[in-house]
């Protein structure tokens, strides 16, 4: 069944639990109308009194029923407003000339309206067990009395009167139970409708959001939990998610690939002409000009920068596509953070910058990761700091221990990031550049390669800036990266960067 009849039959459904209780209250009020117009047309004033009071009656004792069930401030009122009615048709009664054959009913009505009071307050007070009890030993008892009472002032006035009012309280009672009864019943099935009609649409569209979510986040892979064979709508887009699925995986894995071959490939010439440069800068084909070889020594070094360049597409190509190789060893931490400070103590005496490290006194004694890819990140974070830190300015490796986890920040008081470029610091190939920190002659891949390394370990790494006073990068790393096979059963061997 397709998207379409279903909400087709739900709502015919709906429809039909709608109008089948109106269509029967209709037929009950138009047999009411009948008994009415019967009444009506009687002459003697004690008929139009006597029915009126056995109206009352059945109302009284239907809406005290109802207070009884339901408890509820309407009923309440109900109740009072049947009692009120009932005194009413009494007096009209008895001034009709039918005092004596009336006064029995009113001293038992009396009797039967004090015990509704006395319920109605054990009702409003919660005492429901002896609401129960004075209905079972006087209420009900004291209604049937007055039916009995009833009976001698219907003989005496006209026998079809009585008929024609019972027969108006049996169709309102059956009216009123049914009605109560289908509203509860179309209730339940409005509910039931709603609950499938629901389940039917949001579900499966709440499944197709999150694995588009995930697919937005890189994963081309998500699982989703609705069949793609289904016969509906949501079948088909299943089936079209899958196919899009697909072809972006496979667009990315050859992307990865193309650049990885692209790259490698580059590699080869590129030392060649190195090769030749040096070789004609060293004079080995000849003497060669001062401005030859400064020409050639220009052509050395860009040579050199391309080969950093083509490395590093190769380092994120292969992390992207999962075969970064990183090697997970037991690392002796403390000690290797602190030889990756010391070499950045001589680059802080160059650059006339105060340097810091901060290590908290409850660091492990020892990780799993891969030291070299790590000392890679902390590396170029530290040289960012150095690079876009003023003179005089500071920076600060902090490293701090949380449960199960190292948290790794550096923390210069440099030029910072304009806030609107944050977000994108991590892409491929983004280099910030405003006035305060123009474009600097790096690739742009650092912070991604950064970024993937730190993944691959299981961890996260974020920034946090403020232009003109600094930035604050945070490594988050677990102790035992759950990628990492030797992470269950660390070696013994300590490595140190």
């Amino acid at each position: 069944m397709n998207l379409r009849s279903r909400i087709v039959l739900s709502l015919v459904g709906s429809a039909a639990l709608l109008a089948a209780p109106a269509v029967y209250g209709a037929r009950a009020l138009r047999e009411l109308q009948g008994i009415a117009q019967t009444i009506r047309t009687r002459d003697a004033a004690g008929s139009l009194a006597l029915g009126r009071l056995q109206a009352a009656l059945g109302e009284a004792e239907n809406a005290q029923r109802v207070q009884l069930a339901l408890r509820s401030e309407e009923a309440r009122s109900r109740a009072d407003g049947a009692v009120v009615r009932v005194d009413l048709e009494l007096r009209r009664l008895s001034n009709a000339g039918y005092a004596r054959e009336t006064a029995p009913a009113a001293r038992q009505w009396n009797t039967l309206r004090g015990a509704l009071a006395i319920q109605q307050r054990y009702i409003v007070g919660g005492e429901l067990d002896r609401a129960d009890s004075v209905q079972a030993q006087i209420v009900a008892p004291g209604f049937a009395a007055m039916d009995q009472l009833l009976e001698p002032i219907a003989q005496a006035i006209n026998r079809g009167g009585e008929e024609s009012g019972r027969r108006a309280e049996v169709v309102a009672t059956r009216a009123s139970a049914t009605a109560l009864a289908a509203l509860a019943f179309g209730l339940a099935a409005a509910v039931l409708l709603g609950v499938f009609l629901t389940r039917s649409l949001l579900g499966p569209i709440q499944e197709l959001r999150g694995g588009m979510a995930r697919v937005a986040g890189g994963d081309f892979d998500p699982t989703l939990q609705m069949p793609p064979d289904r016969s509906d709508e949501f079948g088909d887009l299943a089936r079209s998610f899958g196919t899009m699925t697909t072809r972006l995986a496979e667009l990315d894995r050859l992307k990865a690939e193309f650049m990885s071959v692209a790259s490698h490939e580059i590699k080869t010439p590129l030392n060649v002409i190195k090769g030749y440069a040096s070789l004609l800068h060293d004079g080995i084909y000849g003497s060669v000009s001062d401005e030859q070889q400064k020409a050639l020594a220009s052509v050395i070094g860009q040579t050199d920068h391309l080969t950093r360049l083509v490395k590093r597409l190769l380092d994120i190509s292969r992390l992207e596509a999962g075969s970064g190789g990183l090697d997970f060893r037991t690392v002796d931490f403390p000690h290797w953070v602190s030889e990756l400070a010391a070499g950045f103590e001589v680059l802080a005496h160059q650059s006339n910058a105060n340097f810091a490290v901060e290590m908290d006194g409850s660091l492990p004694e020892t990780i799993v990761g891969d030291p070299d890819r790590l000392a890679e990140v902390v590396g170029n974070l530290m040289s960012n700091a150095f690079k876009f830190t003023p003179p005089e300015g500071s920076i600060r490796l902090r490293v701090s221990a949380r449960s199960g986890e190292v948290l790794l920040e550096v923390i210069d008081s440099g030029v910072g990031i304009p806030a609107d470029k944050l977000p994108r610091i991590f892409e491929k190939f983004f280099q910030v550049d405003n006035e305060a920190q123009p474009r600097s002659a790096g690739s742009g891949l650092g912070l991604a390669i950064a970024r993937e390394i730190v993944e691959g370990h299981g961890g996260t790494i974020s920034a946090s800036s403020e232009p003109g006073r600094g930035t604050t990068f945070q490594v988050v790393l677990p102790e035992q990266p759950p990628e990492a096979p030797a992470a269950l059963q660390p070696r013994t061997d300590e490595v140190t960067a």
